[in-house]
């Protein structure tokens, strides 16, 4: 008999699962529309390479946008309302814009790339809304140290704020370009429909690109305190427990059938295990979900999908928890 501990514990994703097979299906993954921010920098055309042979992988639509940051300006660019210098801007822009699609996606479409003003991430994830993205895939700079700990940059802003999921590249700090490859995928869950969510994504992909899928279950463990008292080695086993019931009954989720997966679980800080698995297991994917949050909490930083996002040295694809919602 299963104690009451262990059927708190498994309540939820029973009741889920139970709900998604008696008729309420999770949704097919498509991705038919893909964003792609470039700045023309190498860390931006990094990005390509996972974008390019993605696109040809699904069958998926390119568009490619350059932003650039103006204070006052408008959302779109009105020739008639800039200057000389500004227009010759967005016409080069426009030319450089239109000859990676050339080089990259034959024939090339004009309506596809994109020039616009105005803060990067907002015009970024306010143009995926427009186009319908599917997925938006962007670079960020390799930084080791203290500067990991700032925020500011605009791969986490898009992170946080866009509708879509977003697939983040690294570059690498001795500024070699990665071969695109999905060997390996690591998908962190915490058995919260957000995390199942996350995994229909991780299972599309493998399935995809007949990848191994390893599934993660970090809990607090002893370095945890409850009420001011230090947890005992036996919280630590009846916690270890109830993953693995709860793991077992994840990995019988109707989408995981055919996917070649595998399940890790263990105690310790879920941002330090998921980082320290990925190098260890050769990840070349991290997909990770985030907790639906709206509005004002979207501005805090702090959920372990942006720590993640920050610290894993391979790409993170980062499906927004209020897909699950919707």
């Amino acid at each position: 008999m299963k104690t009451p501990a262990k059927e708190d514990s498994l309540s939820s994703l029973h009741r889920f699962e139970a709900r998604t097979l008696s008729g309420l299906p999770l949704p097919a993954v498509e991705i038919k529309t893909i964003l792609v921010p470039l700045d023309f920098s190498p860390t931006s055309i990094e990005a390509l390479t996972y974008a390019i042979p993605l696109a040809k992988k699904l069958n998926a639509a390119v568009h490619l946008v350059h932003v650039t940051y103006k204070e006052e300006a408008s959302e779109v660019f009105r020739p008639d309302e800039l200057t000389s210098d500004t227009v010759q801007w967005i016409e080069f822009s426009r030319d450089r814009l239109s000859l990676v699609h050339q080089r990259h996606f034959p024939p090339s479409w004009p309506k596809n790339d994109h020039v616009r003003a105005g803060e990067p991430y907002e015009q970024i994830c306010e143009l995926a809304r427009e186009i319908d993205a599917d997925l938006i895939v962007i670079g960020t700079r390799g930084q080791t140290g203290f500067s990991r700990i700032l925020l500011g940059s605009t791969a986490e802003r898009v992170v946080r704020f866009a509708a879509c999921p977003v697939l983040v590249v690294r570059r690498s700090s001795n500024e070699e370009t990665k071969e695109f490859t999905f060997h390996n995928i690591l998908a962190p869950v915490d058995f919260s429909e957000c995390s199942i969510f996350g995994a229909l994504y991780a299972a599309f992909f493998a399935k995809t690109f007949d990848a191994r899928l390893l599934f993660l279950h970090v809990f607090a463990g002893v370095i945890r305190e409850v009420a001011g008292k230090p947890r005992q080695a036996k919280d630590d086993a009846i916690d270890l427990e109830n993953a693995r019931l709860d793991m077992e009954a994840f990995t019988q989720l109707d989408f995981l059938r055919k996917v070649k997966c595998a399940t890790e679980i263990r105690a310790g800080y879920a941002v330090d295990e998921i980082c320290r698995e990925a190098a260890k297991s050769k990840s070349d994917l991290v997909v990770i979900a985030t907790h639906g949050r709206s509005g004002f909490n979207r501005m805090f930083l702090g959920s372990v999908a942006e720590h993640v996002v920050r610290y894993a040295e391979c790409p993170v694809l980062v499906v927004p928890g209020h897909l699950s919602a919707s």
